[in-house]
């Protein structure tokens, strides 16, 4: 008897979280969250919100007049080569300094078997 009550406790949890797994199927619990949609609370169906703002349903096409001009302050090719330079530069040392680590810091050999 204690047994069947057991497992009717336990299918009792596992369905009201199978409930709870589901809700969250629903395209309004993208909306509100899962507390939202359980409870009610959120905004209402047709308010815009961001999930709904991707779902496709504006199809209007962009004015391609609001295209923000060209930039004007991009490097030079001299500037571009000078910050190459110093990069390479930069790497080097971090090699160098990344060897000369290693190097101090050797791992010990492993000793032999001990014979016997």
């Amino acid at each position: 008897m204690a047994r069947s009550r057991a497992g009717k406790g336990f299918m009792a949890v596992g369905g009201l979280a199978a409930l709870l797994a589901l809700g969250g199927c629903s395209d309004r619990t993208l909306d509100t969250g899962l507390v939202g949609s359980v409870f009610g609370g959120g905004p209402a169906p047709d308010a815009p919100t961001p999930v709904r703002g991707m779902s496709g349903e504006n199809k209007a096409y962009p004015n391609l007049a609001t295209v923000p001009p060209r930039p004007t302050d991009v490097p030079s090719v001299e500037q571009r080569q000078k910050d190459l330079t110093a990069l390479e530069q930069e790497r080097a040392q971090a090699r160098a300094a990344a060897k000369a680590l290693e190097e101090k810091y050797k791992p010990v050999p492993v000793p032999p078997k001990p014979k016997g």
